[in-house]
């Protein structure tokens, strides 16, 4: 009876992992409206299928190119930016926000920003803000808030971590000993003499040593 039980539980708590991990946030309401808001941005029925299938979270890919049709966008255009970003309704609200605010602003460079942009809500802002107060061109303001994230060289390490690098070289003043270089055993200095042990004549015996007597 245990067995059967633990059998019974694996499969339930396998399907909740799934739906956490592998299809997060997705109902059984999302892929009908998905497809619903694909249509009516003038989809065609076999993309809107393939693109549905394919999204980790379908209604937010249909809630983006709902939104961006609506900007007299071709239901193509929008669904390849939605289709290649990680928050949708914010590329979305992103291409809604320029275009609203900069109406004569190519419309090419609008989606391409906020493709490419990986906070594309804050890249809107940015974008707008600079040319309002500084009275940019809108692809000007584009083009810097998409290279924003451009850091000065010198702010880099001149040196890596890990590297090694070669002491300098330096010499001694004029006057001063050069100090000698270390020496090995078994080497001597310059103007050292090796001591040369003590020699003995026949007849003599070395101090401490005993002298075996004949009987």
């Amino acid at each position: 009876m245990s067995g059967s039980l633990i059998g019974l539980a694996i499969p339930a708590r396998a399907a909740v992992l799934d739906d956490i991990f592998i299809r997060p946030g997705v109902d059984e309401a999302d892929y009908d409206s998905c497809a619903r808001d694909l249509l009516r941005g003038k989809v065609t029925a076999a993309a809107a299928a393939d693109a549905c299938a394919k999204a980790i979270r379908p209604r937010d890919l249909g809630i983006c190119v709902e939104r961006i049709t609506r900007n007299n966008v071709s239901g193509d255009d929008a669904l390849s930016v939605c289709r290649q970003v990680r928050r949708p309704v914010e590329a979305a609200n992103c291409v809604t926000e320029i275009a609203r605010r900069a109406p004569s602003t190519a419309t090419v460079n609008v989606l391409d920003g906020c493709r490419r942009s990986l906070l594309p809500e804050r890249f809107s802002r940015c974008v707008v803000d600079l040319s309002r107060e500084l009275k940019l061109a809108t692809d000007q303001s584009i083009a810097n808030c998409i290279d924003a994230t451009d850091r000065s060289r010198d702010l880099l390490p001149t040196v890596l971590p890990g590297s090694t690098t070669t002491p300098p070289i330096t010499t001694p003043p004029s006057g001063s000993s050069t100090p000698a270089p270390p020496v090995s055993p078994g080497q001597t200095t310059p103007g050292q003499t090796t001591p040369t042990p003590p020699t003995t004549t026949p007849g003599t015996t070395r101090p401490g040593t005993v002298t075996p007597q004949r009987f």
